[in-house]
């Protein structure tokens, strides 16, 4: 395990209780419904029922509850992620709410799943933080099976504008959204590949289809 792996595990293990209730007040702050902005990113995946999804570092599994509503019935969850608390919470929510998932306990760049295993993967926060963030990428293309869509999101602020106070105070007070997003670590076969900024251009998603 890299040292920012285990460095991220512990924060999040840590964060688990409030990470929820963290997420909705900062999305408050900016003005959008923290699930609006989530099924913003979910759209692009174009779910359909009877599909097989993975969400690389799946956290609580706010992002479950909502795509389990597009691929039901006969549809097949999986959530992998590096933190047991917050896997663990994620479970409880899930049982709450009598959504059926599969949790795994892993890293992005060793996904413990078989080639062309799956008919979309999803990763929504925390590749900046990853110690080998082109081995999770190569990782999530191998297991998503020819012409799923891949959808990789994270915070990050964009360069060519103008930024608005809050991003210029979410810079000055998280490091991390000062990392470009990783166009450049995604394998060249990568079909229809685009960059869009969201959450009030405090995030960006990379889209593109398995080739």
């Amino acid at each position: 395990m890299y040292e920012s792996e285990r460095r991220s595990r512990h924060y999040y293990d840590r964060r688990a209780p409030v990470y929820d209730w963290s997420n909705r007040i900062v999305a408050l702050l900016r003005g959008e419904s923290a699930i609006r902005e989530r099924l913003r990113a979910i759209d692009h995946l174009a779910l359909k029922a009877g599909q097989r999804v993975l969400e690389v570092s799946v956290g609580t599994g706010s992002n479950l509850l909502l795509m389990a509503e597009q691929v039901t019935p006969n549809g097949r969850l999986v959530g992998l992620d590096i933190s047991s608390a917050m896997l663990s919470r994620c479970r409880r929510k899930l049982r709450r709410r009598n959504v059926k998932a599969d949790l795994v306990l892993g890293e992005a760049a060793h996904l413990p799943f078989a080639d062309r295993a799956f008919d979309a993967v999803f990763h929504h926060g925390g590749i900046a933080e990853f110690g080998d963030k082109k081995g999770a990428i190569v990782e999530m293309m191998r297991v998503a099976r020819p012409g799923a869509k891949v959808v990789i999101c994270d915070l990050g602020v964009p360069t060519d504008r103008k930024l608005s106070l809050v991003n210029r105070l979410l810079l000055k007070l998280q490091p991390p959204y000062g990392q470009p997003p990783p166009l450049e670590l995604i394998p060249s076969g990568a079909q229809d590949l685009h960059l869009t900024w969201f959450r009030s251009d405090a995030w960006y998603m990379i889209e593109f289809v398995n080739p």
